[in-house]
């Protein structure tokens, strides 16, 4: 049974990812159970029965958990490592036993370098190493630290209200998120009756939409407080702003109908590489503005393209290709959920190692699936890992 010393969320999924990922130093197992996780969960208040769950409220509580255990990690003890430079700290005579790493994804940090066991000595410095951990417990940092964490399936969304009487646009407001729930469109889909394009999804969830009756700051700029505002109809405008380097993508598919929840079982047909960057606030900024230089010289009586081409045909589409290499992601996972809306079971399709490699995973088998099965899925799930490649396209 694996027994976890440090019974935070975070610790767990450590340690339960070593085991899945065959790196744990001593739990080495065929099969196994990661019971650990909802112990967890458990033991930090959350109430989850025996029975069916869902698996994306599963994620949602795991990502929430998570936020909760890093806002109580207000104050950090502090370091010598933190005064000094790296090099001042390890010097000549100072280095590591091993460069292999003690947990999935860590790397060697400064606070390692203060224990023994991570250090190998040459020549008579022991008093050096005696006197960096007496600072070592003694120092302490006041405040939180610098840079908060986040996880990487944290992301945030822009929205901005623009007046259709004035033109007055509010302040930009980011709000997190860190995952997406997309609804699938009513009708007919870009590829007939039942069947839509995930690119179809995405550009409705950012398709901009009217607000009616908005007090517009603009519109009541220098008019007199004794009179009644203005309110006005605006446009609301949603974009990406900060891209998470893990996306969940999730597609929404129980809806109620005739007073009883049904469940939609469209296709949807999504790419291995999928880019964000056309639905980033960067791109949407720009993208407005080159509309706004052709309309101007259409009015000047030049072309509609003349005064725009050389941005958008020259060094702009060089700026545009690398913001769209940036912003590209890779299909990791696909959770794919087979039954109704009150029951039914999940299965996964999981990228290997090897890129070119699939393989489907349930609580019953584990084999070797093609891409082609992959992609011909019922997505309830996508899982996309952003590309380090600037090879994508």
């Amino acid at each position: 049974m694996l027994r976890v010393k440090d019974t935070t969320l975070r610790a767990t999924l450590s340690t339960v990812l070593s085991v899945i990922n065959g790196t744990h130093k001593s739990v080495q197992e065929t099969s196994f159970a990661p019971s650990a996780i909802i112990n967890a969960l458990k033991r930090l208040g959350w109430v989850i029965p025996a029975g069916e769950q869902d698996a994306h409220e599963l994620l949602n509580v795991l990502l929430t958990t998570l936020d909760e255990e890093v806002q109580k990690m207000s104050r950090k003890t502090g370091c010598l490592s933190h005064a000094l430079e790296i090099n001042d700290l390890i010097g000549p005579e100072l280095e590591p036993e091993s460069t292999e790493c003690e947990s999935m994804g860590s790397v060697m940090s400064l606070n390692d370098l203060c224990r023994p066991s991570s250090l190998s000595w040459r020549g008579g410095a022991n008093h050096r190493y005696r006197w960096i951990s007496r600072s070592c417990r003694s120092l302490q940092l006041a405040g939180p630290p610098a840079q908060p964490l986040s996880h990487p399936f944290s992301g945030t969304l822009t929205s901005q209200l623009r007046c259709t009487e004035c033109g007055y646009k509010s302040t930009v407001r980011y709000d997190k998120f860190e995952s997406l729930s997309l609804a699938l469109p009513s009708g007919m889909g870009d590829l007939g009756w039942g069947r839509h394009k995930l690119h179809q999804l995405l550009t409705n969830f950012v398709t901009p939409e009217v607000v009616l009756d908005v007090q517009c700051e603009g519109c009541n700029e220098g008019r007199d407080p004794a009179l009644p505002p203005i309110h006005s109809k605006q446009i609301k405008i949603l974009n990406f702003g900060k891209l998470p380097l893990c996306l969940c993508i999730h597609i929404s598919r129980n809806m109620w109908q005739t007073g009883a929840m049904s469940k939609r079982q469209d296709y949807v047909q999504f790419p291995i590489r999928l880019s964000l960057a056309p639905y980033t606030f960067i791109q949407a900024q720009n993208q407005r503005r080159l509309t706004t230089s052709m309309y101007t010289s259409t009015s000047e009586g030049g072309s509609p393209l003349s005064n725009s081409m050389p941005s958008a045909w020259g060094a702009g589409s060089l700026c545009d290709k690398a913001a769209e290499w940036r912003n590209v992601y890779q299909l990791a996972a696909v959770v794919v959920h087979t039954g109704n809306a009150h029951s039914g079971h999940f299965i996964t399709y999981r990228r290997g190692h090897q890129n070119t490699r699939w393989y489907y995973t349930s609580d019953v088998e584990i084999r070797e699936a093609t891409i082609e099965e992959v992609l011909q899925s019922t997505a309830y799930m996508l899982f996309y890992e952003k590309s380090t490649s600037f090879g994508a396209f």
